[in-house]
C-alpha cells in the first residue's frame, strides 16, 4: 500500500463523470485519476478513489446480510469493496477488452473506474474478494457503470461478459452449464442466420419452413437462459448481442491475425 487511507484523503468528484458517485483523492481539486504506464501493456494507478452511492451501497449490504453476514461485517466489506487504494505491485491493463473487440469498446472510458474496482474484487480464487461473491461483484460492476453514464445495452453486454467468466471460473456444474449454453448458442445463431438468409435472400435451407426454424432459434435463447442460474438475464443479453457482435469480432480477429503474420514476414526478411 502507499499509505493513503480514506480518512486522510481529499475526495473530489471524478473529472470525467462528476455526477457518477466516484470521488478521487486529488490534492489539486480537479478530480483527476493519475495513471502511469509501467510497461508495454500495464499501468499503475497513483491515487485513491472510491464509489459513493447510498442506494447501491445499501443494496450490497442487504445482499451480504441475506447471505449470513452480520450488519457490521457487511458495512466493512462494502466500504472495502467500493474503495480503490493503489499498489505498485498490482498493475492493470484497465478494462480487459480483447483487441478484436475494441471496435465495440476501449479499455478506458466511462467504465474505467468501475473496471478497476471490479478487478480488485475478482481474485484468482472464486468468491474470495471483498464481497465474498463474484456474482455480487459483477452486479456491483454493472451498477457502477450505470451511475457513470455507460449506456444501457453496452453495460449489460459488459456485465454479461464478466458473468460468463464468473460461471466458468466457478468450475463444476456451472462450467458445464457454460459449455452447454455455448453449444446451444452456436446452433441457435447458425439456425437464425441460415433461416433468415433463406427467408430474405433465398439461401438453400434444409428445413421446409425457414420461418419455423427462425422462431425455434429465437426461442432457444429463452430455453437456454436458466443455464446461467441467477444471472439468466445476462444469458439473454449475451445471446442477442452475439448475433451481431460475434460475426464482426470474427472478421476483426482474422484481420488482426493477418496483421501479425505480416509483421512476422517483415521481421523474417530483415525489416525493422
Amino acid at each position: 500500500m502507499n499509505g493513503i487511507t480514506p480518512s486522510d484523503s481529499r475526495w473530489v468528484p471524478w473529472l470525467v463523470a462528476p455526477a457518477s458517485g466516484f470521488v478521487v483523492d486529488d490534492p489539486s481539486g480537479r478530480g483527476e485519476v493519475e495513471i502511469a504506464q509501467v510497461d508495454e501493456r500495464q499501468f499503475v494507478v497513483r491515487n485513491a478513489f472510491r464509489f459513493s452511492h447510498p442506494a447501491i451501497e445499501e443494496y450490497l449490504v442487504e445482499q451480504l446480510v441475506d447471505r449470513g453476514t452480520t450488519k457490521a461485517e457487511a458495512l466493512r466489506a462494502v466500504d472495502t469493496a467500493r474503495t480503490f487504494l493503489p499498489r505498485e505491485d498490482n498493475p492493470t491493463d484497465l478494462a480487459s477488452i480483447p483487441r478484436f473487440l475494441r471496435w465495440f469498446e476501449n479499455p478506458y472510458g466511462l467504465h474505467s473506474l468501475a473496471a478497476l474496482i471490479h478487478d480488485e474484487l475478482i481474485t484468482g480464487t472464486a468468491n474470495s474478494g471483498a464481497l465474498g461473491s463474484d456474482t455480487l461483484s459483477d452486479r456491483f460492476f454493472r451498477e457502477m457503470m450505470r451511475a457513470s453514464g455507460v449506456p444501457w445495452l453496452k453495460r449489460w453486454i459488459m456485465w454479461s461478459a464478466v458473468a460468463l467468466r464468473t460461471r466458468w471460473v466457478a468450475g463444476g456444474a456451472r462450467r458445464l452449464s457454460v459449455v452447454v449454453w455455448l453449444l446451444l448458442s452456436v446452433v441457435g445463431i447458425g439456425a437464425a442466420v441460415g433461416s433468415s438468409g433463406a427467408l430474405l435472400f433465398g439461401w438453400p435451407w434444409p428445413v421446409s419452413s425457414p420461418s419455423v426454424s427462425l422462431v425455434l432459434a429465437l426461442l432457444m435463447i429463452f430455453v437456454a437462459a436458466p443455464l446461467w442460474g441467477r444471472q439468466w438475464a445476462a444469458s439473454l443479453v449475451a445471446a442477442v448481442a452475439a448475433l451481431w457482435i460475434l460475426p464482426a469480432a470474427i472478421v476483426a480477429y482474422c484481420a488482426y491475425a493477418l496483421y501479425l503474420l505480416s509483421e512476422r514476414a517483415a521481421r523474417t526478411v530483415g525489416l525493422t
